[in-house]
Order: C-alpha cells, then structure tokens, then sequence
C-alpha cells in the first residue's frame, strides 16, 4: 500500500478501548473504533519465537510473571496458554487493512520479525519503534522502517534531521509536547516520517492531526474518530 509522509494515521494502543493488553481483542477493538493501524510490543523466547507481551513478561492463570526469553516457547504456553505468537498478530492487523507499529526492547528480533512481515506480505505497512537514536541509526538498512526513539526535543533540530536521513532511518518518534511544528516540517521536507507517543487527551490529539505528524498512537482511537 502506497503512502506519503503528508498523511496521517491514527493508530491503536495495547489495551485500546479499555481491552486486557498482549492480546488480539485490542486489535480488533482498535479497528472497530475507526483505527487505521495498531501498536504492539513483542518479546523473544528463549527458542527464538516472538509472542506479544508489553513488558517482556508472561503471565501465568495464578498472576506470576515468567521472563519470556528465560523460557522456551512450548513451556512459556504450557504455563500461559494465552500468550499471542506475534505472526498471529500480524496476520489479524493485515486482514483490517491497516498500518503496524511494533515496540521491540532489542535488535536482535528483527531478523525473525523481517521473516514473518515479509511472509506475511506486511513489510511496507509496518514500523519499528522502541530502539533509540544510535542503535536504530545502525540498524536502520535492515529492509525495515524503523524508528529512532527522540529523548526530548533536540535544540538542533536540522542537525537531527540530516543525521536521521542520513543514516537511513524511517523517521523520529517521540512524546506529542516534543513534537513541534517546526520539527514535523522538517521530517517532511527530509521526506521521513513522525510518531507521537500514546496519549488519549482530546486537545492533544487533535492538536497532533492539525500539526500533520504521520502516526498517532492513542488508546482512545473512538476521540479521533469524533
């Protein structure tokens, strides 16, 4: 699906719509509300297959949580039967038709999560966030979009754009105060993209859809609907 850095997407949080999070419901809760994408966060077993989770933790019927990558796959669903492999995931949000921003704590997923989205047929539609500046920078020519994670608004916001284009990065996300207008100009003229942070203000919101930054992650997406 073709896009332009001048459109704008709402996308839906983990646990949108007051959902439980690490699960497909939110996806579809998402969808419902008029979303045009969803955000999930993975984590890699030990066996190297990646599940949903938002905190790197699986969480057994009793409440204890089991560190995903200290287990293998088959143990981590014995204990948690509702864990959600991630090719799961992808494939329910290529069936709504919509953009996918996926949180990863490390590098060392994106070579499996590249299989699955090229399998899956979803590379072009989805993002990569959670990495910060330097480590995206280095992985930034792995055929994936990917994100580099701004601390706070820079005071040399030229300077972060070039290095951003330069090194190949797909765009910036950071918190919606730190995204202003000068700095989503920038990013567009540089021909990257923007992503807030989650929020479910309404002022905010709608103040991010004036600014045009590209990818807005809200648990409220019904707000942006309105």
């Amino acid at each position: 699906m073709y896009y332009t850095n001048k459109e704008t997407f709402v996308l839906s949080a983990d646990g949108c719509m007051d959902t439980e999070r690490g699960g497909l419901e939110s996806i579809l809760a998402g969808n419902d509300e008029g979303a045009k994408g969803c955000c999930f966060s993975v984590a890699m077993s030990a066996d190297g297959i990646a599940v949903l989770s938002s905190d790197g933790c699986a969480a057994a019927p009793d409440g204890t949580r089991l560190p995903v990558s200290d287990y293998s796959y088959a143990e981590l669903h014995q204990a948690a039967p509702q864990l959600t492999p991630v090719s799961q995931a992808i494939e329910l949000a290529r069936t709504c038709q919509g953009k996918i921003a996926i949180t990863v704590h490390d590098q060392t997923m994106l070579r499996q999560l590249r299989m699955t989205l090229r399998y899956a047929d979803c590379l072009d539609d989805t993002i990569i966030i959670g990495l910060g500046l330097v480590e995206a920078a280095r992985v930034a020519s792995a055929n994936l979009h990917i994100m580099g994670e701004l601390p706070n608004l820079p005071s040399e916001i030229d300077a972060l754009v070039n290095a951003a284009q330069t090194t190949g990065l797909f765009g910036l996300r950071a918190e919606p105060k730190d995204l202003s207008e000068r700095l989503v100009s920038a990013c567009r003229q540089a021909g990257l993209f923007t992503m807030s942070r989650c929020t479910d203000d309404p002022n905010t919101l709608a103040e991010l859809i004036r600014k045009g930054v590209n990818f807005i992650e809200t648990r409220r997406p019904d707000i942006t609907a309105a």
